[in-house]
């Protein structure tokens, strides 16, 4: 097994994966996983349940997603891949056509690896994937959400070359609840950046996060506006940006309601306009900077 330690929790895989080289642990390593035995099942995984099947986007290509419930835990079944077993807890994971002997994936199981099957065992950990960029200005870090091709990645981007300011995230980001507040996980890998450009390896294992901002764009000519939600919107923004989701079982679906619910009360949802050009960003940092 190999241990990497993904958004705060330690996870033994049944094999190594090239775009999680930067998270490995060793047994060496202060507070790693030497101190806690990896989940061995003691069953086959028999009587198990399907508890959903949804369509996705997937390892390049629309595929169907089946998650079953077994006692022994749960199988991730993805389209013209591999399954996957995760362990009750989600602590381990394994891909079924390694068998006994291990081995390398392919590409399709290594990105329906960290797709699917990691966010599902995050959120068993309580742990929840949004799909979401993130830059920090100062050490205020800023959320940024909105369906694909909104310009998620690109605000991010061009926020992280200006003054102050530093990319944490590009396309997901690991959130959590805790006493302190709603907090983000950097130490994730960014799968759209290559490796040297991984943004999570040299920031601090969490950050608190200060505010989130969904992004539309106006389509005409005007100045970047930002409109603070009211809190059941926030609460649909929360619940809209969450990566998943659909193959969430009802116990988890319920954790996840109750966490939206309390991060829309803990800080600001805005919605930020502005039409969607390059030239526009300049004024848009302006706006954002104001917020603090």
């Amino acid at each position: 097994m190999t241990c990497y330690r993904l958004a705060g929790q330690e996870f033994h895989l049944s094999c190594p994966v090239p775009e999680l080289a930067a998270f490995e642990i060793t047994g060496t390593q202060p507070g790693t996983a030497e101190k806690a035995a990896p989940f061995v099942s003691s069953s086959p995984f028999i009587n198990k349940e399907l508890i959903s099947r949804t369509a996705g986007w997937v390892a390049n290509a629309h595929r169907m997603v089946e998650i079953w419930s077994a006692p022994s835990g749960f199988l991730v079944r993805t389209e013209a891949g591999s399954d996957f077993t995760i362990s009750p807890g989600g602590q381990e994971i394994r891909c079924a056509s390694q068998g006994q002997a291990g081995g390398e994936l392919n590409e399709t199981d290594r990105q329906i690896l960290l797709g699917p099957v990691l966010v599902l065992a995050l959120a068993l950990r309580a742990t929840w994937s949004l799909h979401a960029s993130a830059a920090i200005h100062n050490d205020n870090l800023i959320l940024f959400l909105g369906e694909s091709g909104q310009g998620k990645s690109t605000l991010a981007a061009y926020l992280a070359n200006e003054t102050n300011w530093r990319l944490v995230a590009d396309d997901i980001l690991p959130v959590t609840m805790d006493s302190n507040g709603v907090m983000a996980w950097p130490r994730f890998p960014q799968l759209k950046l290559p490796k040297q450009a991984q943004p999570g390896s040299d920031l601090p294992e969490q950050l608190p996060i200060c505010t989130v901002c969904v992004l539309r764009d106006t389509g005409k000519d005007e100045m970047p506006g930002l409109e603070l939600l009211p809190a059941n919107r926030a609460v649909q923004v929360w619940l809209g940006h969450t990566a998943g989701t659909r193959m969430f079982p009802s116990d988890l679906l319920a954790m996840h309601l109750d966490f939206c619910a309390e991060a829309a009360g803990r800080m600001p949802v805005y919605r930020l306009t502005y039409p969607h050009r390059w030239d526009a960003l300049p004024n848009v940092r302006k706006l954002l900077e104001k917020l603090f």
